[in-house]
Order: structure tokens, then sequence, then C-alpha cells
């Protein structure tokens, strides 16, 4: 028997994510596709880099889907499996001492949706590029809230720490990159 078709609006349910429908697989790469890629440029991850981390991460999830609870929303759980892979993948690329790709993303070689991602001022590159020097999970958590517009609470349970760790990366985060920009000479 052949599963009914999901409409782009439609949320799977629970059971059709576990049982990893493609349907329902594809509703949840293209509900997290934008978060994803901006996580990993986030991390200094570019051109074939991003491209192999964003599908290292989608297969995780993948394998992940029959294990998900659903004790909280779909697409957060996703957002911390990706951050973990994320981080992963950059940790491993800079063991090899392979120097990450250095061209820009374009949007032509990504989802249309990914668009958005990609800012083309000067102020915006510079200030994104100082984001991805900093620690993994201070750059995830700017990422997703600052570019994603993701509550810190929210934010807390993807990279899945406590909400008071949240805010102290967010400060010192804040912090860091005040003093980077401005040592820089770049006015945010």
């Amino acid at each position: 028997m052949r599963a009914e078709a999901l409409s782009d609006d439609a949320v799977p349910t629970l059971d059709r994510l576990r049982a990893q429908e493609e349907q329902a697989f594809t509703w949840l790469v293209k509900r997290t596709q934008r978060i994803v890629l901006g996580l990993g440029q986030s991390l200094g991850l570019r051109g074939p880099d991003l491209d192999d981390a964003s599908a290292e991460t989608f297969l995780a999830v993948y394998e992940a889907l029959p294990s998900f609870e659903g004790r909280s929303a779909v697409t957060t759980w996703a957002y911390q499996i990706a951050c973990r892979t994320l981080n992963r993948f950059r940790t491993r690329l800079a063991k090899t001492k392979t120097a990450p790709w250095k061209e820009d993303v374009h949007p032509e070689r990504h989802a249309a949706s990914a668009e958005s991602i990609l800012e083309e001022s000067e102020l915006n590159k510079t200030i994104w590029a100082t984001v991805a020097s900093l620690d993994p999970r201070s750059a995830m958590a700017v990422e997703l809230h600052y570019r994603r517009g993701m509550a810190i609470a929210d934010v807390a349970e993807a990279l899945d720490c406590p909400l008071g760790t949240v805010k102290t990366l967010m400060f010192r985060a804040r912090a860091e990159l005040r003093k980077r920009l401005i040592q820089a000479e770049v006015q945010p």
C-alpha cells in the first residue's frame, strides 16, 4: 500500500517520520535545510565541505528517525543532531589539516530557499566570518538566535544545554565579536 502524499504545509505524523517514509523525510529536509546550511557556514564550512557536512547531517537525521520520541518538535530534534554532526565534521576537517574551502558558496548550488543565507554586503561577510572563528557552540548559538530568529530557550534545546549556558555563550560571543570587530576597525 502506497503512503498518502504530503502537501508542503502538511506536517507528517510521528509514525510516518519514524518509518522513514520518503515524503516525510523530504518534508523534514525542506524545513531544516536553510538552518543546517547556515550552521555549517557559521562554523566556517564552505563549498564541497559544506555540501559533505550537510549530507552527513541529513544522513544522521535519517538514521535516527526510528528513535525519535516526539518529546520536542521534530525540527528542534533535527537541529540537535545537526549541531553535533556539523561540529564533529568541522573537528575532523581541522584534524586532517586540510584547508577549508575558501570560495564563496553560491545560492544556485543549493536549494533556492538558501538564498537568504548569503548576504552580499561586506560588513555582513566580515561579521559572519568573525562568527565562524568563534568556538563552535558560540557560533551555532549566534547563528540560531540572530540569523534564524530562534528564541533562546529553543537554542538551548537545539544545543542540548541549559538556558543559562546559552545566555552565557551569547554574552561572551557578543563581547568577543565586539572586540574582534573593533580590532579589525569594522563598525557593526
